[in-house]
Order: C-alpha cells, then sequence, then structure tokens
C-alpha cells in the first residue's frame, strides 16, 4: 500500500474553472431561472435552467438533502471513498469535502494494461487527490498479490464478477480499518441515479426480492462489514458531467475493456427513452422505490447464508475459505482448507465428512462461485 502526500491548491469558483473538454448542456438561449444569466445546463426533470454559478450552489445541496434525507452522514464525519478515477467517484468525493467532511480516498490498481486503462485510472486519482488536497491510499493487485485481474482473467472467463469481488472486499477491509485508526464513520461509493434505477428496474423485472430488499442507498453496519453510502442516490449521471466539467476534474473516460454487461447497458438505454418522454421519470422510480422497500425486507427469503470468519483472512464467508482468499492467496487457502477437512474427518466425526464438509470441496477449487461473501451492493 502506498499513501500520497497531497499538496492543497485552492478549488476556483465555477466561473473560473476552464473545462478539459467542452459539452454544452443547455440549449441556445435559455436563461437562468433565478438569475436570468446564460443557461450552463438544463434540468428538465426539475423544470429549470441554471447559470454555472447556480447550477454548482444547487448540485452540493441536491447531495446535502440526499445525505439528511437518508441519514447517511452525520454533520463533519470522516468517510471513505472508493475512488476509480472515473467521474462518479472523483465528484462524490469533491462533495462531501465540500460539505465538511473529511474524505479519505482508497483505489485498488488492477492492473489491466490494455488501452493503459489502470494506469490512467491511477493517475486520474492521484492527480485530484493533489489537487484537491484529499489523501488516497492506493492497493496494487501485483504489488500486494502477485497477479492481476488480467492474469486471473486468463483462467476465469467471467471476470466481472471476480472483479466486483475483489474491489467489494478491499474496499470494507481498508473502511474498516478506517474506522479503527481514524474513525471513519461510512464507505461512500460513486453509485448515480442511472445506476441505481438500472439495477431496480433489472430486479423487478426479476421480481428478485433479495436483491429489492437490500437495493437503499445505505446499508447499516453489520459484523464484517462496513457501513456503505450511495450519496449519489439522486443525482443523475448528466448532473455529474456537467459538474464535472464545470470544475475540471479530470477523469477516466474509457470504460474498462474487459467489461460485458451489455444487458445492464440496455437496461439503461430503456430507462433514458423513459426519461426522455417524460423527465424525472428515473428519480420517482427509485425515489418511491426507497420508500417501499421495507415491503421487500419483510417478504424476502434469508440475505445470506449464516455467515463464519474465513480461515484466512477472517472476513466474513459462507463457506471456510471465502472467495477472494481462493483467487488471491491460493496456496494459504488450499493449506487452510486441508487443515479444516482433516479436524472435519477427524474419527470423532464417526468417518464421514460433516455437513460442512459436504460443501467445502466445491468451496476448494478455485473457482469463484456462489459461496462468495454476500455482495452488499444491489
Amino acid at each position: 500500500m502506498e499513501r500520497e502526500q497531497n499538496v492543497h491548491i485552492h478549488l476556483s469558483s465555477p466561473a473560473e474553472s476552464a473545462p478539459a473538454e467542452e459539452h454544452s448542456f443547455s440549449r441556445k438561449g435559455r436563461r437562468c431561472k433565478i438569475c436570468k444569466r446564460p443557461a450552463y445546463i438544463d434540468l428538465p426533470q426539475h423544470n429549470i435552467s441554471l447559470c454555472e454559478e447556480h447550477f454548482d450552489e444547487f448540485f452540493v445541496r441536491q447531495v446535502e438533502r440526499t445525505i439528511r434525507r437518508y441519514r447517511m452522514l452525520p454533520p463533519r464525519a470522516k468517510v471513505v471513498v472508493a475512488l476509480s478515477g472515473g467521474k462518479d467517484s472523483l465528484v462524490t468525493a469533491l462533495v462531501l469535502k465540500r460539505l465538511g467532511y473529511e474524505v479519505l480516498g482508497f483505489h485498488v490498481d488492477l492492473g489491466i494494461d490494455l488501452n493503459d486503462y489502470s494506469p490512467k485510472s491511477r493517475e486520474a486519482v492521484l492527480t485530484f487527490s493533489r489537487r484537491f488536497d484529499i489523501p488516497v491510499e492506493i492497493v496494487s493487485l501485483k504489488e500486494e498479490y502477485g497477479k492481476t485481474i488480467p492474469d486471473v482473467y486468463k483462467k476465469e472467463k467471467k471476470i466481472c464478477p471476480i472483479c466486483g469481488m475483489t474491489r467489494r472486499h478491499l474496499m470494507n477491509v481498508y473502511a474498516l480499518k478506517a474506522a479503527e485508526t481514524h474513525g471513519a464513520y461510512a464507505l461512500a461509493t460513486g453509485h448515480h441515479l442511472d445506476d441505481l434505477a438500472a439495477q431496480l428496474f433489472a430486479n423487478v423485472l426479476r421480481w428478485d426480492f433479495h436483491y429489492l430488499a437490500k437495493g437503499l442507498p445505505v446499508l447499516p453496519p453489520e459484523d464484517g462489514f462496513a457501513r456503505k453510502i450511495k450519496p449519489l442516490a439522486l443525482t443523475s449521471e448528466f448532473e455529474i458531467v456537467a459538474f464535472a466539467q464545470l470544475h475540471n476534474v479530470e477523469f477516466v473516460r474509457c470504460s474498462c475493456p474487459l467489461g460485458k454487461d451489455a444487458k445492464f447497458r440496455k437496461y439503461q438505454s430503456m430507462l433514458r427513452a423513459v426519461e426522455a418522454l417524460s423527465p424525472g421519470t428515473k428519480r420517482y422510480f427509485y425515489q418511491r422505490y426507497t420508500e417501499i422497500a421495507h415491503i421487500f425486507a419483510e417478504h424476502a427469503p434469508e440475505a445470506r447464508p449464516a455467515l463464519r470468519k474465513c480461515l484466512v483472512c477472517g472476513m466474513p464467508s459462507s463457506s471456510p475459505v471465502c472467495s477472494f482468499c481462493r483467487i488471491w492467496r491460493p496456496e494459504e487457502a488450499e493449506a487452510a482448507l486441508r487443515q479444516y477437512r482433516e479436524l472435519t474427518l477427524a474419527p470423532t466425526t464417526g468417518g464421514g465428512p460433516d455437513a460442512d464438509e459436504a460443501g467445502t470441496s466445491a468451496a476448494s477449487s478455485g473457482a469463484f462461485g456462489a459461496s462468495e461473501e454476500a455482495p452488499r451492493e444491489g
């Protein structure tokens, strides 16, 4: 792990910030609803157009209201923000800092060199960290575990679930550590309204009560799991891009070259079409869901199988060794499983494997499977 030392650079006002890549967010001739100056952005879902100054105020206030609405954070709390290098996570960190929270950044270097994806992501995080005086801790998979996501991809073709599990595990471990050492209250991610509405749409189509019960923008802490929050839950991707450009936030614009979640993109595209016909639909859809999510929780099956501590890392797991350790610490995982089998096959058991042992053979394989420690995101 490495900690980046930062030099404070004053954040200029919206009028002083020159966007790195110009993009128009307002139709020609539109005026700010508040001051009548030329509009910087049109927000049909709110039925307003705003200039740079008033959009900046609106954006920050909207996030502040979301935090208060869902009781995400107490005032001036310390919060870990997972920084990928993309616009969503960087804007999350920036706005939380603007609101007076103490932000601790965390970045996982996945080692994806194709299209310079990981090097560009890491550089975007470091540039942001220096400019806005936000400390960041970086974990390199190559340095810590001797291999990268592409290395795993050669053996496990379904890489997206493994990558997601890896990032969630490391984020959770760091957030728990930061809670102990720095008093960090929660782990914040950059999930925005478009993400959450599309995920909700997918879960409704499947009537997946398990995920419908836990799609809220706040997940309370549990034993071995940090409190997780999504401050941009009611903020659209369009607004995030406009805010990032307004403050000249340099972010990675390309998507992961290994990503293949075409179905999720189709759900997003469908909702965009609905939103174009009826502005505000996505916000109403998700916001209304948060008001009735308790209904799904009451009728959902058991959220996850009984958890135990992973024999290698000690984190919660539904199998003797968690998925993270089976992938990233295979030798330690195999040794722990071998010892576990010896204990469960001891003569006192009657000479046969017990119920736990029945599931151990599957868990002992290197493959990523259903025994992964129950991802908390919806």
